[in-house]
């Protein structure tokens, strides 16, 4: 469909445009942009007002000091789909306004924002099969559990009596705050240093 026909459909649903005051030619890198200052301006202060009232990304992850790979693609996949809740609210708007091809439009980017995150997720669990150990699988638990129930009967072996074995794990648990964050930076050392 030519941009025509959508402006004609556009007509005879009797859809209502915003009125665009057209900024002057701007050379910005090699290119000529010519935007709308009233949207442009708009935007640029909704952007301003969300980022008062909640941290971008980038902030969040520099106030939790996240810094790694891992941290980055959870924080990404988790704004990506706040960002599928955001399109389906404006989907539902627009279909409430009778707005179909909108809301089919809205629809449609929805679900590849949904098909792009899925792909991130597999792409993230391939690499750590290929790489290294997904520290979140039900297998690494299963791991874990063994190692530390083969600790606590060696303790029981010892007959070291019940006290050390509470203060082994005790002061163990303390150390293990961020074990899965360790356990994978050493992959990633382990992967660096080859």
């Amino acid at each position: 469909m030519a941009d025509d026909d959508f402006e004609k459909a556009d007509k005879d649903a009797g859809a209502v445009s915003i009125p665009q005051v057209m900024s002057p030619q701007k050379q910005t890198g090699g290119m000529v942009s010519r935007m709308p200052l009233d949207i442009m301006a708009y935007r640029s202060k909704l952007v301003e007002q969300y980022h008062k009232g909640a941290p971008s990304l980038v902030e969040k992850l520099r106030q939790m000091g996240k810094g790694d790979q891992e941290s980055l693609l959870l924080a990404l996949i988790d704004e990506v789909v706040t960002e599928t809740d955001n399109l389906l609210g404006n989907e539902l708007i627009a279909t409430q306004n009778g707005e179909m091809r909108d809301s089919s439009v809205i629809s449609y980017k929805r679900a590849e924002v949904i098909e792009k995150a899925i792909e991130a997720l597999q792409n993230k669990q391939r690499l750590e099969k290929q790489e290294g150990v997904d520290v979140d699988s039900p297998s690494m638990m299963i791991v874990f559990r063994f190692f530390m129930t083969k600790a606590k009967d060696t303790f029981d072996r010892m007959n070291v009596g019940q006290e050390v074995s509470d203060l082994f794990f005790r002061t163990m648990g303390d150390g293990m705050d961020n074990w899965k964050k360790e356990l994978r930076d050493s992959f990633e050392e382990m992967r660096n240093s080859r």
